[in-house]
């Protein structure tokens, strides 16, 4: 089925452009092309779309209030700004209402890109269970927007130091919880670090970018609704699980980029829970109720009562934000690693070991069913031979509380 995609922009030579250089795509693309929000929003009345990518700066009803009607009516849609503007504040005010943003001018191959990879991980994560769970939410948290801003400047491979500590170090909040999560026992730092720019000198830019986006993220969340659920605990067990899967990759000698993929992963890989418990808390605390009553793991619970689990859940919205491929795949199966078919190590292999591994060293809650190791998975890659290597070494990390 085609995929119908919405441009919005108040210049009809930029229109016709963009329809010139996308021609290509309209055996499998259904493209509408108007010149205001209200235009917009009136042809999403009539028909479903499935992306908008619209304009910043328009008269009458400008980009952020046009995506902000979107996100609140309908959810489901792939938000994408392409804008001339080089007003950072202006740009940062529309952040939280899109999903990616791009400054024109911008390929099109780059701009059909994002919107393949978009639709694709809808096709293959969000079910027809899950766009009515995604439609019973008022909205998606945005892309959090320091971590935004961090990815913008980080498209330049010379960013100097200063500059991305600069970015964090406006944050009074964010800089403590970073520093704090360096000198914790997490990372066991050999120095105490004092500072912002040391803390990105001891790991690296992807590291801290990676922090960041989760240190805002998890704060986002109203934990109040449902206060039998532990998020502080879940946020700590998600932070154990990046450190051991990093610290697998480091044992199967992947790439250090490799290995900051499944500690950014392994960090990400329960965001859905927070995403379901606290968008939809009453449906939630029951769920969270029947996992430990029937002795099930919450994600079968997740998938029988809600028709979508928190994995699919999760890497559904790390997809819009164009976070990476690795990490979105280890996020989306992270607990049935089997489906993918893979036959070689992998960062979703790194991930799904050292989730297994957390919750059998570290009891959350003794009423939730143990984790089982997808030994499918480990015969698939030939991994099998490693997994008592692996545990043994995740269980050191633990105790230590060295880093990976």
């Amino acid at each position: 089925m085609k995929k119908r995609i919405l441009f919005v922009d108040d210049d009809p030579q930029l229109l016709t452009a963009l329809k010139r250089m996308l021609w290509n795509r309209r055996e499998s693309w259904d493209m509408n092309f108007v010149t205001s929000g209200d235009a917009a929003l009136e042809l999403l009345a009539e028909q479903h779309h499935d992306v908008i990518v619209a304009d910043m700066r328009m008269p009458g009803m400008d980009g952020r209030r046009l995506l902000r009607t979107v996100r609140k009516h309908y959810p489901w849609m792939i938000r994408l700004v392409l804008s001339g503007d080089s007003d950072l504040h202006h740009i940062m005010r529309t952040i939280p209402e899109s999903h990616q943003f791009f400054t024109k001018p911008v390929s099109a191959q780059q701009l059909a890109q994002v919107i393949e990879r978009g639709c694709r991980l809808r096709d293959m994560i969000l079910s027809e269970h899950m766009r009515r769970i995604i439609g019973q939410i008022d909205a998606l948290p945005a892309l959090p927007d320091v971590y935004a801003r961090l990815t913008r400047m980080l498209e330049d491979e010379n960013a100097p130091m200063e500059a991305v500590t600069a970015v964090i170090a406006k944050d009074v909040a964010l800089t403590a919880d970073i520093l704090k999560l360096v000198n914790s026992s997490f990372f066991g730092p050999r120095i105490r670090v004092r500072g912002l720019d040391q803390a990105v000198t001891l790991l690296g830019f992807k590291t801290i970018r990676g922090l960041v986006l989760g240190v805002q993220l998890f704060s986002v969340f109203d934990t109040r609704r449902i206060p039998d659920f532990s998020f502080p605990k879940l946020w700590e067990h998600s932070l154990n699980t990046g450190k051991l899967a990093r610290r697998i990759a480091l044992l199967e000698g992947l790439s250090p980029e490799a290995q900051d993929d499944c500690f950014i992963a392994g960090m990400l890989h329960d965001l859905g829970k927070f995403v379901l418990a606290d968008k939809l808390p009453d449906q939630y605390r029951t769920l969270v109720a029947s996992s430990r009553r029937d002795n099930l793991p919450i994600f079968e619970t997740e998938s029988s009562q809600l028709g979508v689990g928190h994995a699919q859940v999760g890497a559904y919205l790390l997809g819009l934000w164009g976070i990476s491929d690795a990490v979105l795949e280890a996020v989306a199966f992270h607990h049935i690693p089997s489906a993918l078919g893979l036959t070689a190590m992998s960062t979703v292999t790194a991930v799904h070991a050292a989730n297994v591994f957390e919750h059998e060293f570290v009891v959350i809650n003794p009423s939730y069913a143990p984790h089982k190791m997808d030994l499918a998975h480990l015969e698939q890659t030939g991994l099998s031979g490693r997994l008592e290597t692996w545990r043994q070494a995740c269980l050191e990390a633990l105790e230590s509380g060295d880093g990976a």
